[in-house]
Formats: C-alpha cells, sequence, structure tokens
C-alpha cells in the first residue's frame, strides 16, 4: 500500500494526520492531547510511508511522549512497524537477486533502510526477550 493509499485509509480512524515540516532531524510525531499525526512532508513517499505506520502505531497504543520508558516504546513501535511492511518471503526472495544490496532490497520493499534494519536485527536477534 503506498503512502496515499494510507493516508486514504486512515481517513476514518478518530486521528487527524497532517503533514508540516518538522525540526531537525524529526520524520513525524504523534500529540497525544490533539489525536494528531504530523509528517515532515519534505520526506519521500517512502520515508512518509514508513513514518506514517510508525506514528499511527504511537497512536494505537496511546504513548504520550512524557513517560519514563520512552526508548522501551521506541524499540516497540520501530519492531512492529517493521513486522508490519515487510513481507518475510518477498524479502527472502529479494535477499537472493540483490545478494547484500540492503538499499535495492529496501527500494523493492519501499521501506526506509531504518525499517530493513530493525527487520533484519529482528530476524538475528536470538535473546529470549524478543
Amino acid at each position: 500500500m503506498s503512502y496515499s493509499d494510507m493516508r486514504r485509509a486512515a481517513a476514518h480512524l478518530p486521528v487527524t494526520i497532517s503533514s508540516a515540516i518538522l525540526p531537525g532531524s524529526l520524520w513525524g510525531c504523534y500529540d497525544a492531547a490533539n489525536d494528531v499525526i504530523l509528517i515532515d512532508r519534505r520526506l519521500t513517499y517512502t520515508a512518509k510511508r514508513c513514518t506514517l505506520v510508525h506514528e499511527l502505531l504511537h497512536w494505537r497504543h496511546g504513548d504520550d511522549g512524557c513517560s519514563n520508558d520512552r526508548s522501551k516504546r521506541e524499540r516497540r513501535v520501530r519492531r512492529q512497524t517493521a513486522l508490519m511492511l515487510i513481507n518475510p518471503v518477498e524479502l527472502a526472495l529479494l535477499e537472493r537477486m540483490y545478494d547484500d544490496d540492503l538499499w535495492s532490497i529496501a527500494d523493492e520493499l519501499n521501506v526506509t533502510m531504518q525499517v530493513l534494519e530493525d527487520y533484519r536485527a529482528i530476524l538475528y536477534d536470538t535473546s529470549p526477550n524478543k
């Protein structure tokens, strides 16, 4: 599903999704007090797509950005974003096609390098606390 398709599909949700020029290196944010998701309008459509899924997951979990477990919430949402956006069968096929050319794999999957790296970290994480 493209970024535009996702925006249309999310139109019925009780959260407002808008674009803006965000400060610094911020790609997106969820404001729980106002139920608003902002996506930086300067991003590529692939980055907007991944950021929208990420911020919708914050919304779904009711993350307010104020608690002490922020890094734990970020890890949870990054993991869920990767699992939602990457199909393991498609990834396996692309890995065979492109060897270790991760940029080409991410491009074919329509995800950012960060999402691909997060997914690969899940695959290779052997800790019992996954």
